[in-house]
């Protein structure tokens, strides 16, 4: 007997004349929330230095605006390269002329070095504003998560979505910094409830919101491929479903019932999807073909990377076609390429193993260790729960089938199926979309509340107020969030690195370190970092060891004892000149490096002569060796400290410090190696690898 909906449907115990005000207080919370996700991201964003890439962003950027030049890091980022340096054109900051060498060779990284710190103008200045644009995005994607949660699973679910946006701390850290990420999120979560409304009702308002999104989706990252599997599937899903679709204009309405007209209707708009996308790329690059500015000047070059991966030959067979016919401008093209050749020789470190290639567990472990645990059970009750209810009261249940959330179904599985098959395992936030569809669903426990269950309210109000509590005490270091399955912050290091953790962001961090501990310098001070912010910019006195990316000077010099400071992602060796653990290869060419220090420092004891003698032209290769020297002593510091326990101190959690003595210093370098490991060598030479084995 089919059960009676009297009895399963709870009766709604509000009186008719309190909806208006539940709407009310509805909005006021969600606009709390929101202000509250501004406020956080907005604070974290004063006390960050600067990320690996902001740099090269704000530089690229300015550039777009200034000298219209699309030659420099094209194709990655275009939308928010644009979008976070518009407020430039206010401040008008000093910028590089079009005679500047770097300018003229497009070195990005370099150039945006320059451009923050090399022309007097205020990097804090320039941060903090484009950091704002940024968060105006990352409000913009709570609020279209509130409203589809809403939608979904009603206030309370709305709210619930929201409050987990709000307070996550992926989506604090990106929205306090400048990079692709959160423009990939943003547009592509945008993009697919756009094409799942269109799929269902067509109307000029959903077309144009869905052509305005498709189009910001293509600029924002080479990602936004992405969205043709997710297309695909709920075009099928919607097929297979077989309801009529909806034309609507004004107050007249057509009912497609035929999946072949249906099927015409949807090939229709994907092709005007397309060129929505097409045309928004021309329109970034000036719907100009060539790249540079000038193409006549034959000193504008485009940057030239060190080392190169093959393409495969289809993929360049393609790039090749599109730029003898120019179906894709130059500038794109080219910045295609760039990435294409430059995503395998990208090293990473996840859980004690490093690896030159993918892995695909990489992106599910990382989703595991740096996941709150508060999402994952909100995620896992809410599911849970709504299928449930489904199969139990079937179309009597309240809130909406499966059926309805094939979107975000959709996003998160063809999104992390394409980042497992990718070789790119640099950091957690390349999975950073799936996010807000996973807080979408989480949004399905609020229908517990509906229920007849005296724990659901409470439970639901701890879980959400969790995230929140950890946002306020991770402050302002959101990207080196790790749950507490994986030892919280302060063991990030030991499962992963790079933007997983530390993206180079604390130097102001360390400097309010060495004002409370060493104020006066009496220890000496040495410093391994890895980002692209600038030690003399915040005052920070101190030797500099082998770091990433390398801008020290060279010259030979002994280490002595004091306080070592390590980027995680140099004390893990990712980054550093020996690629990984410390093996018999690596051991057997330092050694041999050492015996040829000592005869250089019997030979030439004063070191003043030493080094001149080391930078004389005819010594390159001596010079050579000994900067090889320095980055190998480098490595087996790093795998003598990972043999002892945690650090003494931990900075932003990505900086980690100890005190060493002489007689540390002296074990370290000098005695029998503390990490040994049969592992062939990889050893990288100015970003290259000169070795290389799998």
């Amino acid at each position: 007997m089919a059960p009676d909906p009297a009895a399963l449907v709870p009766i709604d115990p509000q009186p008719p004349a309190r909806p208006r005000r539940q709407a009310v207080l509805t909005a006021l919370a969600a606009a709390a929330l929101l202000v509250a996700y501004a406020v956080l991201a907005t604070m974290a964003s004063r006390r960050q230095g600067l990320s690996f890439d902001e740099g090269l962003q704000l530089a690229v950027g300015y550039n777009l605006w200034v000298h219209h030049d699309y030659r420099i890091e094209g194709a990655n980022g275009d939308l928010i390269k644009r979008w976070a340096t518009l407020p430039f054109l206010a401040l008008q900051p000093k910028f590089v002329g079009r005679d500047d060498p770097l300018w003229l060779a497009g070195n990005a990284y370099e150039l945006g070095r320059r451009f923050l710190f090399g022309l007097g103008n205020s990097p804090e200045q320039l941060l903090w504003v484009s950091r704002a644009m940024v968060t105006v995005i990352g409000v913009a994607l709570g609020l279209l998560v509130f409203l589809v949660a809403r939608r979904h699973f009603g206030a309370a679910g709305g709210l619930l979505s929201l409050t987990l946006f709000a307070f996550s701390p992926h989506m604090l850290a990106f929205g306090s910094l400048v990079s692709t990420d959160l423009a990939i999120t943003a547009t592509l979560f945008a993009s697919t409830w756009c094409c799942w409304r269109l799929l269902h009702v067509v109307t000029v308002g959903r077309l144009l919101a869905g052509l305005v999104s498709a189009g910001l989706l293509v600029l924002a990252k080479p990602t936004a491929l992405v969205i043709l599997p997710i297309a695909a599937v709920l075009i099928a899903v919607r097929l297979w479903r077989g309801d009529a679709l909806i034309l609507r204009h004004g107050a007249r309405e057509w009912r497609l019932r035929r999946r072949r007209l249906q099927t015409g209707v949807m090939a229709l708009l994907v092709i005007l999807h397309v060129l929505a996308g097409w045309g928004a790329l021309w329109a970034h690059y000036g719907f100009r073909y060539e790249a540079s500015p000038d193409p006549t000047d034959p000193r504008i070059a485009f940057f030239s990377a060190p080392s190169r991966d093959e393409i495969p030959a289809p993929l360049a067979a393609t790039l090749g076609w599109l730029q003898a016919h120019r179906i894709l401008p130059e500038g794109f093209i080219r910045g295609i390429e760039t990435l294409l050749g430059c995503d395998d020789q990208l090293g990473s470190f996840a859980h004690g193993e490093w690896r030159l290639e993918g892995r695909y567990w990489f992106f599910p472990y990382a989703i595991w260790v740096k996941t709150h645990p508060a999402l994952l059970l909100l995620l896992a009750a809410g599911v849970g729960s709504w299928w449930w209810r489904r199969r139990q009261l079937g179309a009597w249940a309240p809130g909406p089938g499966v059926y309805e959330a094939t979107p975000w179904f959709a996003l998160v599985g063809c999104y992390l199926a394409v980042a497992m098959s990718e070789d790119i395992n640099l950091g957690h936030r390349h999975v950073l979309p799936i996010y807000p569809a996973l807080q979408v669903l989480a949004g399905a426990a609020a229908l517990l509340i509906r229920r007849a269950i005296v724990w659901s309210r409470p439970a639901l109000a701890a879980l959400a107020a969790w995230p929140a509590f950890d946002a306020v005490a991770l402050h302002p270091h959101y990207l080196a969030y790790f749950g507490p399955q994986a030892g919280g912050p302060a063991a990030g290091y030991l499962r992963l690195v790079d933007s997983s953790l530390d993206w180079g962001t604390e130097l102001p961090a360390l400097k309010r370190w060495i004002d409370r501990h060493n104020p006066r310098g009496e220890v000496p001070m040495h410093l391994a970092y890895f980002g692209a912010d600038s030690p003399a910019h915040h005052r920070i006195a101190a030797r500099r060891l082998p770091g990433f990316l390398e801008r020290r000077t060279f010259e030979p010099y002994p280490l002595s004892p004091g306080y070592y400071a390590i980027s995680a992602s140099l004390f893990q060796s990712v980054y550093t000149t020996a690629f990984g653990p410390w093996s018999r290869d690596y051991e057997e060419l330092y050694q041999r490096l050492l015996r040829q220090v000592i005869a250089l420092e019997e030979q030439v004891p004063d070191p003043v002569q030493r080094a001149r003698l080391v930078k004389r032209p005819e010594n390159c290769a001596l010079a050579s060796d000994i900067d090889l020297f320095d980055n190998l002593r480098f490595a087996r510091l790093c795998a003598w400290l990972r043999q002892q326990g945690p650090p003494h101190h931990l900075v932003g959690y990505s900086i980690l410090i100890w005190r060493l003595e002489y007689a540390d210093l002296k074990e370290a370098l000098l005695g029998p190696p503390a990490e040994l490991t049969n592992r062939p060598p990889v050893i990288r030479r100015y970003r290259q690898f000169v070795v290389r084995t799998k």
